[in-house]
């Protein structure tokens, strides 16, 4: 029979990041909502822009990890949108593109558009973790 010490501290590396992501795919939004959590994040999700922008404005979150390829409006309008918000209202927003867009060219793009990093599909959820950690 396995024992479980109950006194180990719980490592929890994005406790209380309020963390916004945005992916069209649901597995996929689930699976990340479903990993920021158990990393201690409070995560909102949706799987388009426009009620990303929505969700920025009321939330204020301290982190955005989006998807490139969204339906109607893209990651780069997304970005773009925070980008401009911020401007005015609100420090700067750490924003990770989260993409299968894998060339180095497409890295570049997102690092250029706005996004302060780039993570391409299919990653590790600890790399994910680790990179909304630092």
């Amino acid at each position: 029979m396995t024992q479980f010490r109950t006194n180990e501290p719980v490592i929890l590396p994005l406790r209380g990041v309020r963390i916004l992501v945005v992916e069209d795919d649901s597995d996929t939004r689930k699976m990340l909502k479903f990993v920021l959590e158990q990393s201690g994040a409070a995560v909102s999700a949706t799987d388009a822009v426009q009620s990303a922008i929505q969700l920025f404005e009321k939330t204020s979150p301290d982190a955005v990890v989006a998807d490139i390829g969204l339906p109607e409006y893209n990651g780069y309008a997304l970005i773009a949108k925070i980008r401009e918000f911020e401007q005015d209202k609100r420090p700067r927003t750490k924003c990770v593109a989260v993409t299968a867009y894998a060339t180095p060219k497409d890295r570049d793009l997102a690092l250029s558009s706005g996004f302060d990093d780039y993570i391409a599909k299919p990653f590790s959820p600890g790399e994910l973790i680790k990179v909304l950690g630092s």
